[in-house]
């Protein structure tokens, strides 16, 4: 078990968890040259930024938002994705509950990229599900995000916020920036890892990245699991557009008959609760609510 008891009960007390070369060393070597096949060059790249640029480096990569997802060429990129030991902790999550793979893509980033800057502390359910996500176990999505390099306080690593530090009921809004609640970057956690480690957390778990201050990049795999029969979550569905005003428009004024036909949770789905009620309105202040609280 690689996933073990104490990183279970840190991911419940804090909501996240690091797990310290998941990997194997054959796993991560596979990963690598798996990477190298998708993206040419950034393997190379990564260990020596001087060296030559490597393909989509400036440009988006073809395809859905321009990133690399699943299937990938090769085997490994591909069984770390279904690894047993991630489907194992999503399911434990949500109380046994089937779940489904509603995320796998890479990341690459390199010291002054354009997505190298310093992110705002957010939640990820805005582009995860086009709800609100309760915490109800029965409803949690589990993110992991695999580190394939060696990641260093120079290398922009991960930030993430134990949610000790933000016990309110309702997550609203999901980012916020550092003058705003200077109290969750005072207390937020860097992934420093050695290659092959892991994070884990969740939709309702603060974090961010964090911008390079040396020369150099690091490669990686973002996965995420969620319960079964929930098709108002997942990233590579409609919950991908959540964040755009024109679709907060068009779910405030859309009936009851249209957000269902989309996947939106239906009057008397189990789902709703003065949780969930609370949290939807807060993201669509200018939705009905009664049909949902009947």
């Amino acid at each position: 078990m690689r996933i073990t008891p104490q990183h279970e009960e840190h991911y419940r007390e804090h909501g996240y968890a690091i797990v310290e070369r998941f990997c194997t060393p054959e796993e991560l070597t596979g990963a690598l040259a798996d990477f190298d096949q998708v993206v040419p060059g950034w393997v190379d790249f990564v260990k020596d930024p001087d060296g030559p640029k490597p393909h989509y480096l400036d440009r988006p990569y073809p395809g859905q938002r321009g990133i690399p997802h699943f299937p990938y060429k090769g085997d490994a990129l591909n069984d770390l994705s279904f690894h047993p030991e991630l489907r194992r902790f999503a399911t434990q999550n949500c109380g046994g509950a089937p779940v489904f793979c509603e995320q796998s893509h890479l990341s690459y980033k390199v010291q002054g990229q354009r997505g190298d800057q310093e992110q705002a502390m957010h939640l990820d359910y805005s582009n995860h599900t086009i709800a609100y996500p309760p915490n109800l176990p029965r409803y949690w999505q589990t993110a992991f995000l695999y580190y394939f390099t060696d990641v260093t306080e120079e290398l922009a690593p991960t930030a993430v916020c134990s949610w000790k530090h933000y016990p309110e009921p309702i997550l609203w809004p999901s980012a916020y920036k550092r003058e705003d609640r200077p109290e969750l970057y005072e207390h937020e956690v860097k992934t420093v890892v050695p290659a092959g480690s892991l994070l884990i957390y969740s939709m309702r778990t603060f974090h961010r990245g964090t911008a390079f201050t040396g020369k150099g990049g690091r490669l990686g795999m973002f996965v995420t699991y969620a319960p079964a029969g929930c098709p108002w979550m997942g990233i590579v569905g409609w919950s991908q557009e959540g964040p755009r005003p024109e679709f907060r428009h068009w779910m405030e004024r859309a009936s009851v008959e249209e957000r269902t036909t989309l996947g939106f949770p239906e009057p008397g789905n189990a789902y709703w609760t003065t949780e969930t009620l609370a949290g939807v309105a807060a993201r669509y202040p200018g939705m009905d609510m009664t049909p949902y609280q009947q």
